[in-house]
C-alpha cells in the first residue's frame, strides 16, 4: 500500500505516547513493505533542521500548543483552506491507496476535506475527544443559537466532520466510542482497536513486585487536570502524615498553572517529592524500573492511556482508576488495584494497601506483565491497523451517511 499519513504532530516534536506510537505505526508499516508518508505541521521546525524522508512538516496550526486553542471560526476557516491546499498539494503527488488520519487537533479538516475532494480512501483513527470540536452547534430557537447553527451549517460549513466520508473509523477503546457518539459523532460503527506497546522497550525488573525502602511511587504523564497528579500528591501527603515515609517521582510536563499548583501542594513535603519534568524518552525504562509502585489517577476524560502498559511491562505493580478507556484492561484483584475517580482518601488507601500486602503486590505485577506480554504488544497492534487500512483499501471510499 502507499499510505499518507496526517497528523498534528510527529515526533521528534510530540505531546504525548500518541504521537510517538504514530512514528511506531509509520515505521512497522515501511518495515512491512508499505511505502509510507507523513504530512504533519510545523510545530518545533527549525529552519536549519536537515529534511527528514517522508515526513513533510508543513502543515499550519490554528495556535501553538504552548498557547490555548483558538476557536474563533473565520480563524479555523483560513487555516483549514491553507492547509487543504497543502495536504491536495501532496495528495498529488503521493497518489496514496489510503490516507491515514491520526490527528486533526489544531490543524482542522482541511487535509481530510482535500482526501475526500480528491475520492482517496480515507481511515480515521480517534484517539481522544477532540474530534468533538468538529460537531457542529444543535440548533435552538434562542436567536443567537438559531443564527450561529445556520452559520455553521453555510458559511462554515468546511469546519465540520459530518460532511466527510467517516465510512472508515477506528477508536482506541468503547469508552472513547461511546463518549463520542453520545456528543453527535456519526460513527457509532467503528471499529475500537485498543492500542499497544513495544514490550521489548520496557525490560521488567528483575524481582517484579519488590519493595525497596523507603518505596518509591511513581506519576508518568501529562500535566493536565484529567490525568489527576494532583490526586497522587494529596495521598502522599496523607500517608506520610499517617507515619509512613514514601517517596514520589513525577515524571512530564503540561499546562503552566497546573504544574505550579503541584509544586504548591507538593511544598510541604520537601524532598519526599521530585519533578523530573519531561524526560528523554530512553530513560523511561530505567526510570519505571527504579520504582517500586506506579499510580494512574486519569478521570473518565482518558480515552485509553499508554503509560500504565509500558508500567505493567516493567514489573511495576498499578494503583489505577477504572473509569476511563483504560477500565476495558484494568480489573481490580487480577491486573491492579482499583480506586474510585477523584477520591484523594481512597489513593492513599490503596497506595497503603499494596506496599503492606506483599503477595498481593507480587500477584498483580506478575499477571499484568503477563497480561501486557500477550495481549498488549506492538506487532498485534500492528495486525490490526494494517488489515484495517488494506479492508478499507479494498472497500474504497463511500459514504456513511
Amino acid at each position: 500500500m502507499r499510505v499518507l499519513v496526517v497528523s498534528n504532530l510527529f515526533p521528534p516534536h510530540y505531546l504525548g505516547g500518541y504521537e510517538l506510537l504514530c512514528r511506531q505505526v509509520c515505521e512497522g508499516l515501511t518495515a512491512r513493505g508499505h511505502s509510507v508518508e507523513v504530512i504533519t505541521s510545523r510545530h518545533g521546525v527549525d529552519p536549519r533542521d536537515p529534511p527528514e524522508p517522508g515526513v513533510h512538516r508543513e502543515l499550519h496550526l490554528v495556535s501553538p500548543f504552548e498557547a490555548p486553542p483558538v476557536m474563533e471560526r473565520s480563524v479555523r476557516l483560513r487555516v483549514g483552506r491553507i492547509n487543504e491546499a497543502i495536504a491536495r498539494d501532496w495528495m498529488q503527488r503521493v497518489r496514496p491507496d489510503v490516507v491515514f488520519v491520526w490527528s486533526q487537533l489544531r490543524i482542522t479538516l482541511g487535509p481530510s476535506r482535500a482526501a475526500s475532494r480528491l475520492g482517496l480512501t480515507t481511515v480515521f483513527t480517534f484517539n481522544d475527544e477532540h474530534p468533538l470540536i468538529f460537531v457542529p452547534r444543535p440548533p435552538s430557537w434562542r436567536p443567537r443559537r438559531l443564527v450561529g447553527a445556520l452559520l455553521d451549517a453555510t458559511l462554515y460549513r468546511e469546519l465540520f466532520l459530518e460532511h466527510l466520508d467517516l465510512s472508515h473509523v477506528t477508536c482506541i477503546s468503547r469508552h472513547l466510542l461511546d463518549r463520542l457518539v453520545a456528543g453527535g459523532l456519526p460513527v457509532r460503527h467503528a471499529r475500537v482497536i485498543h492500542q499497544s506497546i513495544a514490550i521489548d522497550d520496557f525490560p521488567p525488573r528483575p524481582d517484579p513486585g519488590s519493595l525497596q525502602m523507603p518505596p518509591r511511587l511513581l506519576f508518568v504523564g501529562q500535566m493536565l487536570p484529567y490525568k489527576g497528579a494532583h490526586l497522587l500528591v494529596e495521598a502522599v501527603g496523607r500517608l506520610i502524615a499517617a507515619g509512613r515515609e514514601v517517596r514520589l517521582t513525577l515524571v512530564g510536563s503540561g499546562e503552566a498553572d497546573y504544574e505550579q499548583r503541584l509544586r504548591q501542594e507538593a511544598r510541604d513535603l520537601g524532598d519526599r517529592v521530585t519533578f523530573l519534568g519531561r524526560v528523554d524518552r530512553a530513560d523511561l525504562p530505567a526510570i519505571y524500573r527504579a520504582h517500586d509502585l506506579f499510580v494512574f489517577p486519569s478521570t473518565s476524560v482518558e480515552g485509553f492511556g499508554l503509560t500504565f502498559l509500558e508500567a505493567m511491562a516493567s514489573g511495576v505493580p498499578v494503583v489505577a482508576t477504572d473509569s476511563g478507556g483504560h477500565g476495558e484492561v484494568i480489573r481490580h484483584g487480577v491486573n491492579a488495584l482499583v480506586f474510585p475517580e477523584g477520591d484523594g482518601e481512597a489513593l492513599a488507601a490503596a497506595i497503603a494497601r499494596m506496599l503492606d500486602d506483599e503477595e498481593l503486590r507480587r500477584g498483580l505485577a506478575r499477571r499484568a506483565l503477563e497480561e501486557v506480554r500477550r495481549r498488549f504488544h506492538f506487532d498485534r497492534y500492528l495486525d490490526e491497523i494494517e488489515d484495517f487500512l488494506e479492508e478499507a483499501v479494498r472497500q474504497g471510499p463511500r459514504r456513511s451517511r
